[in-house]
C-alpha cells in the first residue's frame, strides 16, 4: 500500500499566510503581507496508496453507496505507505520592524511503511491461507514500518539577515517542544520465511529492529515520551525596490519582490518515550517454526511482543537500560517564487525526505511541485501540480477567501475520473491583520505629500 500526503502545496507560496507556510520554510513569516496573522482552528488529513484503488468510472461523490470493491495494483510493488494527519490550535505570527515572532500549537499523526514485497501484497489482502505462495521461499529485504502521533508547542523566530541593493536575505529557526501520544517502529533488514500450509510458518532468518509503547497500559496516560523539534529555514527575495534600508511593517510594507528562493530543513529532532515499552534488536540465524500462526490473536501490546519472540525465533532482550526513540519525518526542501505581476504567481517546491535505515522513525513524503496562484489580500486561488515520490502525478486546487482556506492536493481522480488511490483535504479558519495600525488609511484618502504633515503615516499598500 502507498499512503501519499503532501504539505499543503496550494498554500505553500502565498504572501499572505505566514501562520501556514511556516511549516515549509520559517524564514516565510519575515517580510510577508501579514502584519499579524492568527489561525483559529485548522486540520489536514492526506492519504493515497498505489495498491488498493476504487476504480474511477465507478466512483460517484454523489451516490457513495455505488462504488464498487477496492481493487489490486499488484505491479506496484515494492508497496509503500505514507499518511498525515494533523489539528492545527491556537498559533500566531507578526512582525516586529525586520523581525519577526510566532507561536504555534499542533497534534500531528505520521504514519509510514516502505519496502514491502509482491509476496507481502498477496498476504496482506488475501490472508496467509493463500495457497500459490505456500511451500515458497520468501525474502523481504529492506522493510520498514513507522507510526508517530504527538503534541507540539513552539516559537519561531526570523528576521532579515541582509540588504543590499534590491536583495534581502531572511532567516528564521522554529523550536517545539514534543509529547509523545503513540510510538510504534520496525524495520526488517532481512527476513526468509515459508508459510508451509494454512497453520505453519518457517523463518530461517530475522534481521531487525522493532520498538513500540504501550499507551493503554493503566493508568491510562497521553503523555508517554517527550523530545524537541526543529525547523531552520532561509529565503533570498529580490525585491522590485531598493532596499538597503528596507524595513517591513514599519509601519507600511508593500512586500514586493520580482522572486524569492528558499531552502529548509524540516523536523529535526525525536521522541524518547517511557516506559511502558518494548524494543528488541535482533539478529537471528536459527531456523524456527510457527505452529498455528493462523489462529494466533493478540489482546494487548504485550501479546504482540511475545509472539515475535516466541513465533519468529526472535531472542527476547528487553530491559530497563534500553532506550526507545522515534525520529520525526525530517526533509529537506527548496522552493523558488517568481512573481509574473498582477497578483499572478508561479511557486515551485522540491521537498526530499531523510531516510531512517538504521534507526526506528517515520520517513516523510518526497515530491516535486509546480503551483501557480493568483493572489489579492482578500482571495487567492491556486493549482498545485505535484509528482508523488517524484513518480506518481496529482493536480489539486486551493481557495483563500479572506481568512477562510480549502483546499486538496489531489483530486485527479474527481476531475478527470482516475482510479481513486486516495485523497485529502484541508481546512483552515484564521484571522488576519494585513496593515500595521500606524500604517495610513489609502492613498485616495491621504493629503498630497507637500501638503502632509511631518505626522502624517505614509500611504498603505494597494495589493
Amino acid at each position: 500500500m502507498v499512503l501519499r500526503a503532501q504539505d499543503q502545496l496550494g498554500m505553500a507560496g502565498s504572501t499572505f499566510s505566514p501562520v501556514n507556510t511556516v511549516w515549509n520554510n520559517p524564514s516565510t513569516i519575515v517580510d510577508s503581507r501579514a502584519f499579524i496573522d492568527v489561525n483559529i482552528v485548522g486540520f489536514s488529513v492526506f492519504a493515497r496508496n498505489n495498491l488498493v484503488y476504487l476504480p474511477g468510472k465507478s466512483f460517484s461523490i454523489r451516490d457513495i453507496a455505488s462504488v464498487e470493491e477496492p481493487s489490486y495494483n499488484r505491479a506496484n510493488a515494492p508497496y509503500h505507505a505514507y499518511a498525515d494527519v494533523r489539528v492545527h490550535g491556537p498559533s500566531a505570527t507578526f512582525a516586529v520592524g525586520r523581525h519577526a515572532f510566532g507561536i504555534h500549537t499542533r497534534f500531528r499523526t505520521v504514519a509510514d511503511v516502505r519496502g514491502l514485497p509482491e509476496s507481502l501484497g498477496y498476504y496482506l489482502t488475501e490472508g496467509f491461507q493463500y495457497r500459490q505462495q505456500m511451500g515458497v521461499q520468501h525474502q523481504v529485504k529492506d522493510a520498514r514500518i513507522g507510526g508517530l502521533s504527538w503534541l507540539e508547542a513552539g516559537v519561531s523566530y526570523g528576521t532579515i539577515l541582509s540588504r543590499s541593493g534590491g536583495m534581502i536575505t531572511q532567516g528564521a529557526i522554529s523550536v517545539r517542544r514534543l509529547i509523545g501520544i503513540m510510538g510504534a517502529g520496525m524495520r526488517i533488514d532481512n527476513w526468509n520465511y515459508m508459510v508451509v500450509d494454512s497453520s505453519n510458518m518457517v523463518t530461517s532468518r530475522f534481521q531487525g529492529e522493532y520498538g513500540f509503547n504501550d499507551p493503554g497500559a493503566e493508568p491510562f496516560n497521553w503523555r508517554n515520551g517527550g523530545g524537541w523539534g526543529v525547523d531552520l529555514g532561509v529565503t533570498f527575495k529580490q525585491r522590485l525596490k531598493e532596499s538597503s534600508n528596507y524595513e517591513p511593517h514599519s509601519p507600511c510594507t508593500d512586500g514586493d519582490y520580482r522572486y524569492r528562493l528558499g531552502f529548509s530543513i524540516l523536523d529535526i529532532g525525536a521522541v524518547r518515550f517511557r516506559g511502558p515499552f518494548y524494543r528488541n534488536q535482533f539478529d537471528q540465524s536459527d531456523s524456527s517454526e510457527w505452529n498455528d500462526f493462523s489462529n494466533t490473536t493478540a489482546e494487548d501490546v504485550a501479546d504482540v511482543d511475545s509472539l515475535f519472540n516466541s513465533g519468529l525465533g526472535v531472542a527476547q532482550e528487553n530491559s530497563d537500560q534500553q532506550r526507545f526513540v522515534m525520529m520525526l519525518p525530517t526533509a529537506l526542501s527548496v522552493q523558488f517564487d517568481y512573481n509574473l505581476d498582477h497578483g499572478f504567481y508561479v511557486h515551485s517546491v522540491l521537498t526530499a525526505g531523510v531516510p531512517w535505515k538504521n534507526r526506528l522513525g517515520v520517513q516523510r513524503a518526497s515530491y516535486l511541485g509546480v503551483i501557480p496562484r493568483w493572489e489579492k489580500k482578500r482571495f487567492e486561488v491556486s493549482m498545485p501540480l505535484s509528482l508523488y515520490e517524484f513518480k506518481y502525478p496529482q493536480v489539486g486546487v486551493m481557495f483563500r477567501l479572506n481568512s477562510l482556506i480549502i483546499g486538496s492536493d489531489n483530486l485527479g481522480w474527481l476531475l478527470f475520473n482516475q482510479n481513486m488511490f486516495g485523497a485529502d483535504i484541508y481546512f483552515a479558519l484564521k484571522y488576519t491583520m494585513f496593515k500595521h495600525w500606524k500604517c495610513g488609511q489609502s492613498k485616495r484618502k491621504m493629503k498630497s505629500p507637500a501638503k502632509r504633515s511631518k505626522g502624517s503615516p505614509p500611504p498603505c499598500p494597494v495589493w
